[in-house]
């Protein structure tokens, strides 16, 4: 369940703020709210996003790459954009959100940026993302990017797509429309989205978390699915 109020929640120990440092753009503002408010931060996940995914494939028919767009809830957008100059029309220009995009990718990279997509014979293979870059809509920001394949994937095989952070820092959920797009998919071709049932972890010790790491396979039975078919 995503926050009801504007309530951001950082790990009070040491690891907990390593792990906010690789992924967000917000480290130091982090330790600084760490230091602060010392007693927050006993519960996961501590940051909340809804997805759109686009699979985009090529005339030949073949699978090139996944499009996804994040939106962040608004108060870890609120968080990261404290103290940032706004324009005076009250928005965010390009000086302040494309470091926060270029810096927020880059911090992903060890993650594989929380997607994994394979296929019946074997994972495949994604590139750095391309066209990335951030917007603020409302009160959130949202991180739009593409992943393209290393080598384009027959449409024919079923492709399975898992989106989920190993460390449950980040819940993921699909957007309650349009979650999921084919882009130039040949014709015939459907989609399923699943979600997992919602994460009971009130049993699981703050010290379960703190030792959760990239290479983690906890977090998979909390992955967010998308399954393509084509004939």
């Amino acid at each position: 369940m995503r926050p009801e109020t504007a309530e951001v929640c950082v790990h009070s120990g040491t690891s907990g703020v390593k792990v906010m440092r690789r992924l967000f753009s917000v480290f130091a503002m982090v330790l600084g709210f760490a230091l602060v408010l010392p007693g927050l931060a006993q519960a996961h996940p501590h940051v909340w996003v809804v997805m759109r995914s686009a699979l985009v494939y090529a005339p030949d028919g073949t699978l090139t790459g996944l499009k996804q767009e994040w939106t962040f809830d608004e108060a870890f957008s609120a968080f990261a954009l404290q103290g940032l100059a706004k324009q005076a029309d009250g928005s965010y220009g390009d000086d302040v959100l494309k470091p926060l995009a270029e810096v927020n990718i880059s911090s992903l990279k060890e993650f594989d940026y929380f997607v994994t997509a394979k296929n019946a014979v074997s994972r495949l293979r994604l590139k750095d993302p391309v066209d990335y870059y951030l917007t603020h809509e409302g009160n959130a920001l949202i991180l739009h990017f593409t992943l393209p394949l290393e080598k384009p994937a027959p449409a024919r095989n079923q492709v399975s797509i898992d989106i989920y952070d190993p460390t449950l820092f980040v819940a993921f959920e699909f957007a309650p429309k349009d979650a999921v797009k084919l882009e130039g998919a040949p014709e015939g071709c459907t989609e399923k989205v699943t979600s997992p049932q919602p994460m009971d972890m009130s049993n699981l010790s703050e010290d379960f978390f703190e030792n959760l790491s990239q290479t983690s396979t906890y977090g998979a039975q909390f992955a967010d699915k998308i399954v393509v078919k084509c004939p």
